[in-house]
């Protein structure tokens, strides 16, 4: 019968005896990175998740100005809308009243002493007249008058029958002509004139 024994001290023998668990160092290893790496990854979404709460904040005030500033734009566009229909209506009505205006001044203008007037009718860019006059060189002195008017686009030829009135008139005369379109009148010449000559004032 045999028996061993160990002579070296009991510390020394404990601590050799205890085995090493690679398989517990190494889990705590995996948890502890496992733990890091979940911190770091919801710290990481959180602050994420911020910025994206602030930018959809940032976004949704963007849009609610877009949507105002739509608004102020679309009524802006319905008062120019209706600002150009009236615009339009008194360039509309400019057009048609503007030359029979300014025909008549011409008219007033162009009527010779010997000439006066018993009827005058405009309609769309024509005239109509009806006078009397002493002699038919009256008659042709104010249709050439007439026809030197900017105003007017071409005089016809008068209709002239002899008569005799109280008055003297021995002519009875009627006499048509058309008027241009007030986007075509081109100013006078002496006008011209006296806008350069206030210009270089």
């Amino acid at each position: 019968m045999s028996v061993k024994l160990d002579l070296r001290p009991l510390d020394y023998v404990e601590t050799e005896s205890k085995p090493v668990h690679l398989g517990r160092i190494a889990a705590l290893v995996i948890l502890v990175l496992f733990v890091g790496v979940s911190t770091i990854t919801f710290a990481y979404g959180l602050v994420l998740s911020r910025s994206l709460r602030a930018e959809r904040v940032d976004l949704q005030m963007s849009i609610d100005r877009m949507q105002e500033q739509s608004g102020r734009m679309t009524a802006e566009l319905r008062r120019l809308q209706a600002q150009y229909q009236d615009y339009g209506k008194a360039l509309a009505i400019l057009q048609k009243e503007l030359p029979s205006v300014e025909f008549l001044g011409v008219l007033e203008r162009a009527l010779p002493p010997g000439v006066w007037l018993e009827r005058v009718s405009i309609s769309a860019g024509k005239v109509a007249m009806a006078g009397f006059a002493f002699t038919e060189n009256d008659v042709v002195s104010f249709g050439r008058a007439l026809s030197e008017a900017p105003v007017v686009a071409s005089v016809g030829f008068p209709v002239t029958t002899r008569v005799r009135q109280e008055s003297g008139a021995s002519v009875r005369f009627s006499l048509d002509c058309s008027i241009r379109d007030i986007m075509s009148i081109t100013p006078a010449p002496e006008d011209d004139g006296q806008v350069q000559e206030v210009a270089s004032r």
